[in-house]
């Protein structure tokens, strides 16, 4: 008799926005948060981060001379928008060797329209502490 295992995927179904890190260092939106973002027009973003609740927020900005500020691209078939985002995710200490997604919610009518809490599966693994180890006597 077959002993089978139910397959758990790793992207949330479509209808729900994400967000996900890719492994070339960008954050990128699914289908489902870049329609929200585009009826909005958001172009520009500030990232916000809170290291103590490990939360991530953005925030729209219209001053695309802020240097501050990502400039986020939608892809032109409407299939999602990214942007480059390296030294903030390395910053914060995202592990983005292989692409992770976490759920979000997006609240258009907020000056922050979003913030999530990152799981702790989302950052790199700290070293453990390095292991005294005594030299023994040559006897």
């Amino acid at each position: 008799m077959p002993n089978y295992e139910v397959f758990l995927r790793k992207i949330p179904r479509m209808g729900t926005p994400v967000m996900s890190f890719s492994k070339l260092g960008q954050i990128t939106f699914n289908q489902s948060a870049a329609r929200i973002l585009q009826k909005e027009t958001v172009e520009y973003i500030l990232l916000l981060w809170d290291a103590e609740e490990r939360m991530v927020a953005m925030k729209t900005t219209s001053n695309k001379k802020d240097q501050r500020a990502y400039h986020l691209r939608f892809h032109p078939k409407g299939n999602g928008a990214n942007f480059s985002a390296k030294t903030f995710l390395d910053y914060i200490g995202v592990d983005f060797s292989e692409r992770k997604s976490v759920p979000i919610e997006i609240n258009p009518d907020r000056e922050i329209f979003m913030e999530v809490k990152l799981p702790e599966t989302i950052f790199k693994k700290k070293p453990g502490q390095p292991k005294i180890v005594e030299k023994g006597r040559a006897g």
